[in-house]
């Protein structure tokens, strides 16, 4: 059967000058890379797309038309693979192609390579739409609209540029949950709050719990008259069922495959604890500000200098409740350059706080790490009176003992923690990791990320099994467990039993157990 071509020119013409009126038809008529190569994105629009498209519709067309948009705020949170930043894209070609006026816009991501994610998406819309590549033009890091008329300038939020103050009429904030240069994005929202009839899209993956992308997450969803959040989780229908097993099973943990995949905000990708767990743990209010009755405080330090953060965090423990509670936090950041340029801890401001929170909490155990200058530091803490004890993290015994600790808290519900406004102790949870190691038990590890190695909750770690004896929290032996003399067990089998016991707290049978044992003390570091 034969096709008549003038019949096929003719639709084609109807469907770009129809375009021009109404964005929906637009977006309906475009031919996309598809999975199975170029398809009418009619025929495989996603419902997750069509509501999302829906919604900004309005919007772009008073953006486009100089009038007030009805919604001025999106929150647009996709799972990986889900068409985020193609459909993004597909809006600022409508803008570009048809503008009324002078359109700014400004799409800022957290580094040079997610920035550019957008622009390629649109060169491969006039690629496969070879009618707008007559309408928009990409120049390096802009795309340049209809005679010239529209603008999009796509940023990283290092670039020289993320600071001038531009006032755009759209401002995307693309994978917010990457960046790490907050003072440039807060510097772009200000901006655009500076535009009467500006909009902010802000389109990102789900992300780690505690950060300040989370913050923004909650701000927008806090506030519905003002933010329009629209969220798809789940598996986009075109991925391939195989590769979606293959991501899990590459992720033994399985936190960053519940992020990236199935839409879920984690505590982090450690996979000591799960999310369940640690939150069930946030129960009290924010830190103390002197000793209560009943309580006992130990305290711990991780100290870090040039490549990581330092931590402080002060416990208490009740021993006729049997329970361990965060009576104080705080995490140090690297705020002084060196004679390299390069930005370091303050040390004296960690050390006065040391000296400071010990006498505010009567603290009579401070532990510490030596690396870093730890032991130096402790030796002046010592010379004005702050009891001061060592805890290598060299240690296999004290490893284990941190690992065996973190897990029986927990598991116990045995340890209250609260909320810090910037959520370190929350993310520092999400990091850890215990490691089986045969046959010597178990190690922990922190995994690293932009926030540093988990110092905040390295520093709860140090002072936490002290926490436990004081408490009188049951450890894993009590007195009458017999580990060494002539009668007792070869090494391996003493090694296994204490895995075998670690395992069954991981799997959650071990506190009915522990609670029924007699306390045994431990012996100090």
């Amino acid at each position: 059967m034969s096709v008549d071509m003038d019949f096929v020119d003719d639709v084609e013409q109807n469907y770009r000058k129809r375009s021009s009126k109404s964005f929906q038809l637009f977006v309906r008529g475009l031919i996309i890379p598809g999975a199975n190569g170029p398809k009418l994105f009619n025929l495989c629009i996603a419902p997750f797309q069509e509501k999302c498209f829906k919604l900004l519709g309005p919007t772009l067309t008073a953006i486009r038309d100089g009038t007030m948009p009805p919604r001025r705020r999106f929150w647009i949170e996709r799972t990986k693979k889900a068409g985020k930043d193609s459909d993004i894209a597909i809006c600022l070609a409508w803008l570009m192609a048809f503008p009324k006026r002078p359109i700014l816009i400004q799409v800022s991501a957290a580094n040079q390579q997610q920035a550019g994610i957008i622009k390629r998406r649109t060169a491969d819309l006039l690629y496969y739409n070879q009618w707008l590549a007559e309408r928009i033009h990409i120049q390096q890091n802009k795309i340049i609209g209809f005679e010239g008329l529209g603008e999009v300038v796509i940023e990283a939020t290092g670039s020289s540029g993320a600071k001038q103050g531009d006032t755009p009429d759209l401002l995307i904030l693309n994978e917010l949950v990457h960046v790490d240069r907050w003072g440039v994005n807060e510097t772009h929202m200000n901006n655009a709050d500076g535009v009467p009839r500006g909009v902010v899209i802000i389109s990102t993956n789900a992300g780690i719990r505690g950060t300040r992308a989370e913050q923004w997450k909650n701000n927008a969803t806090n506030n519905p008259e003002r933010w329009t959040v629209d969220a798809f989780k789940g598996v986009a229908p075109w991925i391939d069922k195989k590769d979606i097993e293959d991501a899990k099973r590459r992720d033994p943990v399985g936190a960053e495959y519940r992020r990236l995949w199935l839409g879920e905000w984690i505590s982090g990708v450690g996979g000591a604890l799960d999310d369940a767990t640690i939150n069930s743990c946030f129960v009290v209010p924010g830190p103390l500000t002197e000793p209560e009755d009943g309580w006992r405080y130990v305290a711990g330090l991780d100290l870090g200098i040039s490549h990581d953060h330092s931590g402080i965090v002060v416990l208490g423990s009740n021993r006729s409740q049997q329970l361990i509670r965060v009576a104080w936090l705080r995490g140090f950041v690297p705020t002084l350059p060196n004679d390299r340029g390069q930005k370091e801890v303050d040390a004296a401001d960690v050390q006065e706080t040391c000296r400071r929170i010990s006498k505010q909490f009567n603290i009579s155990w401070f532990g510490y790490d030596p690396a870093a200058g730890g032991s130096f530091m402790a030796q002046q803490l010592r010379a004005m009176s702050v009891s001061m004890k060592e805890v290598s993290f060299s240690s296999t015994k004290n490893r284990n003992e941190m690992a065996v600790s973190l897990i029986q808290v927990f598991r116990g519900r045995r340890i209250q923690c609260y909320e810090d406004e910037e959520g370190r102790l929350r993310r520092d949870f999400g990091k850890f990791q215990i490691i089986p190691k045969v046959p010597s038990g178990y190690e922990l590890k922190a995994v690293s990320d932009e926030w540093g190695h988990a110092d905040v909750g390295t520093a709860l770690l140090i002072c936490l099994p002290k926490a436990i004896q004081i408490a009188g929290i049951s450890p894993l032996f009590n007195s009458e467990d017999v580990l060494f003399g002539d009668d007792c067990e070869d090494e391996g089998d003493v090694k296994n039993r204490e895995r075998n016991e670690l395992d069954d707290i991981i799997d959650g049978d071990y506190e009915d157990r522990s609670m029924r044992r007699k306390f045994a003390t431990t012996p100090d570091w």
